[in-house]
């Protein structure tokens, strides 16, 4: 009971004597120390203020960022679930193959493809065996060829693209109905080659698949290749060659259909 009174009048001694020395500090004699004080003690009241403000402020950055990060991601998932859509009514619209001996299927990745460094020269899918995807299927997009399935597990396969060099199939032109091989040279590119000189190679002219005879599997017939860009007819040679481009850009690719029959 003693200690108790004690603390009360401690306390009401430092309550007058605070009130005190705010009075005095507010005579016009004292304001030179209030001043010192102030002046004193100002630093690190900014440097208090600034660090609680800087705490409050990144917190604040911090959330926002966080914020804006979920949004994105909601916005690419969006935007992909739109392109796919797309891709999936463009698909329907092509009457060559038809929508129901497709597979559809989502590119996952592309082993050795760098941007800006490398091209792609093959696609992972995330369908596989389990799906009915089988090895040496036809891969295409709308009507345009776009490999064929090299290697396939039960729940992914590796689609070879038609720019690979390992990749050749007999091919035909659309105007001139000129034959040869398609031939992959890799980084991109490709050849018709073992086109007699009899026949014509037009600039611009689309290239499909011929779908009888093809060299190393079964591509099914009247899809596109690509475009002539330019054509290297030599008389003392026996074969005339063109350099063909795909109308395809591979590396953007998200999504592309397996033709299970024709």
């Amino acid at each position: 009971m003693q200690k108790r009174k004690n603390w009360i009048y401690i306390f009401v001694f430092f309550l007058i004597l605070s009130f005190l020395i705010f009075l005095l500090f507010r005579l016009s004699i004292f304001r030179p120390v209030s001043s010192f004080v102030q002046s004193v003690f100002s630093p690190a009241q900014t440097l208090i203020y600034s660090v609680t403000l800087g705490f409050g402020l990144d917190q604040k950055i911090k959330d926002l960022e966080n914020k804006n990060i979920v949004l994105q991601n909601k916005i690419l998932e969006q935007e992909k679930l739109i392109a796919d859509n797309k891709a999936l009514r463009d698909q329907f619209a092509v009457s060559n193959p038809t929508s129901r001996s497709l597979i559809e299927a989502n590119v996952i990745s592309s082993p050795s493809f760098i941007p800006g460094i490398t091209v792609a020269e093959s696609l992972i899918v995330n369908k596989g065996q389990k799906d009915g995807v089988n090895v040496g299927m036809s891969v295409v997009y709308k009507d345009n060829i776009v490999g064929v399935v090299k290697e396939a597990s039960e729940y992914t396969s590796k689609i070879t693209l038609i720019t690979n060099s390992s990749f050749s199939v007999i091919s035909e032109t659309f105007e001139t109905k000129a034959q040869g091989v398609i031939k992959g040279q890799g980084a991109g590119e490709m050849i018709l080659d073992n086109v007699v000189l009899s026949q014509s190679l037009k600039q611009g002219d689309l290239v499909l698949t011929k779908g009888e005879g093809d060299l190393k599997t079964l591509v099914m017939p009247n899809l596109v290749i690509g475009k002539i860009l330019s054509v290297n007819k030599n008389p003392s040679d026996l074969f005339q060659v063109a350099k063909v481009k795909s109308l395809l850009d591979f590396s953007h690719l998200s999504t592309v259909f397996i033709v299970k029959g024709f």
